[in-house]
């Protein structure tokens, strides 16, 4: 068809215009598989140039199409993960790392508090630290600061409380501020204690029963975030081996990007394995079989003292104990 034909020529001179610069990229190679390949099956002169004009249209639509699907990812990730953590249990990790280390803990006693609101790819960590124009600053969260000392304590106390607030807004709230909803350092913040009011791990589990000094296993916390939020959570523990106990650090719950609840199902990787049970699966690196310390005070760093028969079986104390078992009931045959 003539017409047909005429259109896409002047189409191609458009394109062709708007392409130079990339079709000079590509020449040297697409020219070589062209005239090498395809040139010789095309006798005709027109059509040897309307195919090569077409060759030019495709692959400068394909590279618009590829532009417009980067410009349209405004959001290097999948999910906000809402990070609460049990300033107890935090206490005790800081103390293990240095005994010098001291803690500043929440005026209020037994408060789940925030960790930090952190944007996240699926089965990957990150992206960190996304815009560094938007360095933080005192001045924009003044309003809120003392809210934020409370419920956003920096519980290792090695440096003022706002380092702590610096590197989650520098790492995490210039990723999270792509979405105007958390667009300024504020909005960052505020969100993050409005999300602490709405979604207390510190209620969440008292009404479930589970109250500091209980240790529940996994699927008891597991169960009881999800009775109330209807979403799966990541429930992160700590382990320490000289007392050979499992405490409970944070619980992790995940929005998406219309800032709704949602599953924490695509954090799932090499850094939280699933571990299947009968309600279903639960997302965490505790020991699904063991229990979990849930702490009211911050554990000592001494080794744990045998409680049950099986540690007094393995226990270095079994022998002393033994004796002075032995010696108090000579005693008290003597003295009957």
């Amino acid at each position: 068809n003539i017409g047909t034909t005429s259109f896409f020529e002047a189409l191609c001179v458009i394109f062709h215009l708007q392409a130079f610069s990339l079709w000079l990229l590509f020449k040297k190679k697409t020219q070589k598989y062209f005239f090498y390949y395809i040139s010789p099956i095309i006798v005709d002169k027109k059509m040897h140039n309307l195919f090569e004009c077409y060759l030019t249209v495709g692959i400068f639509l394909l590279l618009g199409f590829i532009s417009v699907s980067t410009t349209n990812d405004t959001h290097p990730w999948d999910i906000l993960i809402f990070t609460q953590q049990w300033p107890q249990t935090v206490c005790h990790q800081w103390k293990k790392e240095d005994k010098k280390h001291n803690c500043q803990m929440p005026s209020i006693r037994n408060l789940w508090t925030v960790h930090g609101v952190w944007p996240t790819k699926y089965n990957e960590m990150g992206p960190f630290y996304c815009d560094p124009s938007k360095g933080f600053n005192v001045s924009e969260i003044e309003t809120i600061e003392s809210q934020l000392r409370i419920f956003w304590t920096n519980i290792e106390l090695k440096t003022d409380q706002y380092d702590f607030w610096r590197h989650e807004w520098e790492k995490h709230g210039t990723c999270a501020s792509i979405l105007p909803e958390l667009g300024t350092e504020i909005q960052y913040f505020r969100k993050g204690l409005q999300w602490l009011q709405h979604y207390s791990m510190s209620t969440i589990l008292a009404d479930a029963k589970i109250l500091p000094d209980s240790t529940p296993n996994v699927e008891d916390i597991h169960t009881a975030v999800v009775t109330k939020l209807n979403r799966n959570p990541v429930i992160h523990c700590t382990y320490d081996t000289k007392r050979k106990e499992i405490f409970l650090e944070e619980i992790r719950i995940c929005f998406n990007k219309s800032l709704e609840l949602t599953d924490c199902d695509g954090v799932v990787g090499r850094y939280y394995p699933r571990h299947e049970y009968a309600g279903g699966k639960i997302i965490t690196n505790c020991d699904p079989k063991k229990e979990i310390n849930y702490p009211s005070i911050v554990p000592d760093l001494m080794e744990r003292l045998p409680t049950s028969r099986s540690d007094f079986d393995h226990s270095p104390w079994k022998f002393p104990l033994v004796t002075i078992y032995k010696i108090i009931q000579f005693i008290k045959w003597v003295t009957f």
